[in-house]
């Protein structure tokens, strides 16, 4: 594993990497894994719902739209916009594909030939804005999610000792839960310029926190502090020194276990048992989404190719 930890580390910093436009867009939409389309569809579907009923219940427990200011709301938030935003592009891929096929069968069966042979299929503009804007999100949402964590349980925990609750526990560690798995079970890649964009939404919230405190805001408590540990008014320095260590070291180590969590998941799907288990991208797309016949593949495709036809083919390889 050493050599190809050591391979991936340097393909990483190629100025391809930073670049939203995945040159196979299959990779932000199947599992990495064998997984039904109708199954990956559901699973899709539950994490939305899951994080919409506690977004709800979270709204009425608080009763005031001022529970928004705490990052750890507007991660979970997020998190339900990746969720709701995948389900989306994966539905509109599905009927997509679908309707390609059915174009083609009808085809086939007026005309006795194929006018349309199986290959790269046209990516709705739209639907490729939509993918970038996914992975834009995965990218964020997923250092957000493991760093509310641990700022939560390292910090914030032990010190104030909350009552550990299924709300506490749903929003600070289910909320990591749910972003490992999201990585195991997609793939989607994990670039570690991506961490740029993570960057950019901390600075974000960053800049309104200090806003939020010149303004003369308070947090629930009355307090002119969203955070007592990113209290600028009384305490500068700590707030300054919490900030850059989160933004500077917190934020791209958690991305950088997020890295290797791919690729543990890549070298797991190498292995004889995930080989099996892994996914055939061409049957699992035009056969078990598109319905159509197994042996109307033409099996001679380049593996590397795409299933989609993107316009920016220039882009570098992505996870297959």
């Amino acid at each position: 594993m050493g050599a190809g930890w050591t391979q991936s580390w340097k393909e990483e910093w190629k100025v391809g990497k930073l670049y939203l436009f995945p040159s196979r867009p299959e990779v932000l939409l199947q599992p990495r894994w064998n997984i039904p389309p109708s199954v990956w569809l559901v699973y899709r579907s539950c994490m939305l719902a899951n994080i919409v009923s506690w977004c709800v219940y979270t709204a009425l427990i608080f009763n005031t739209p001022k529970f928004l200011i705490f990052l750890s709301h507007i991660s979970y938030i997020l998190l339900g916009f990746y969720y709701l935003v995948a389900l989306l592009n994966l539905a509109w891929a599905f009927i997509h594909v679908r309707l390609f096929c059915r174009k083609k069968r009808a085809w086939d069966v007026t005309m006795g030939g194929s006018e349309e042979s199986f290959g790269t299929l046209p990516l709705p503009a739209l639907l490729a804005f939509g993918l970038s804007l996914q992975w834009f999100l995965h990218a964020v949402v997923g250092s957000f999610s493991l760093c509310v964590s641990f700022l939560y349980w390292i910090l914030s925990y032990p010190s104030s000792q909350h009552v550990l609750t299924a709300f506490n526990i749903n929003l600070h560690l289910i909320n990591s839960v749910q972003t490992i798995l999201d990585v195991l079970l997609s793939s989607t890649p994990v670039h570690l310029y991506h961490y740029l964009y993570a960057l950019l939404a901390a600075a974000l919230y960053v800049a309104f926190v200090v806003i939020y405190w010149l303004a003369g805001c308070t947090n629930l408590s009355g307090r002119p502090y969203i955070y007592s540990i990113l209290d600028f008014g009384g305490r500068p320095l700590v707030a300054a020194s919490v900030t850059l260590a989160v933004c500077l070291l917190g934020l791209p180590a958690l991305h950088f276990f997020l890295w290797n969590l791919q690729l543990l998941r890549e070298r797991m799907v190498g292995g004889s048992r995930g080989n099996r288990m892994a996914l055939t991208k061409w049957v699992w797309w035009w056969v078990r989404v598109g319905g159509c016949d197994v042996t109307e593949l033409v099996f001679s495709l380049d593996p590397g190719s795409s299933v989609f036809e993107t316009l920016h083919k220039e882009t570098i390889e992505e996870i297959p």
